[in-house]
């Protein structure tokens, strides 16, 4: 009898200890599924952060263009003696501008980056001004220039910071 109860002892710490080993390597597995997921989503993450400051440098380059265009419009009309209008006549400058600008708003939603999307926003506000024609002069015209410069390096050291970043754990 003794045996036999050395015996049922034994398959039930068998048992056991089979039922640990499947809970801790179903444990272990579901943990390295869950970082798996976990670190894909990081990476699409980053992804998409890297595409959509590059895209936001193309468009706000565009868009430094078409302000120039836009101011470059409005000195004519003042040299011709009209009154400025919101935007110059030509309805394919404003028509580009104003794409711009919600192209512009798209992007800037979706950088993480605070600094460079306030950065983008100042150069937009001063842009309006600009196309606006009120109150521009060489001074106005600095401060846009300036504001471009503050831009493009928020979001070029954005692009740095998301290159430079570490994915794993």
């Amino acid at each position: 009898m003794e045996a036999a109860a050395w015996g049922f002892i034994g398959t039930v710490v068998g048992a056991l200890a089979s039922i640990t080993t499947s809970w801790l390597v179903s444990r272990a597995t579901g943990t390295a599924q869950r970082e798996k997921v976990e670190l894909d989503w990081r990476v699409q993450h980053r992804e998409f952060q890297i595409k959509s400051v590059t895209e936001l440098q193309e468009v706000l380059g565009d868009f430094v263009r078409a302000t120039g265009r836009l101011q470059h419009l409005n000195e004519a009309l003042d040299r011709a003696g009209h009154v400025s209008e919101s935007l110059p006549t030509d309805d394919t400058q404003s028509e580009l501008y104003a794409q711009l600008i919600r192209r512009i708003a798209v992007l800037v939603a979706r950088i993480d980056d605070a600094g460079a999307r306030e950065a983008v926003q100042q150069v937009r506000d001063s842009s309006v001004q600009i196309s606006l024609g009120v109150g521009v002069d060489v001074s106005t015209l600095m401060a846009f220039a300036d504001d471009i410069a503050k831009a493009q390096e928020a979001l070029g050291g954005s692009l740095r910071a998301l290159y430079g970043e570490r994915l794993a754990h």
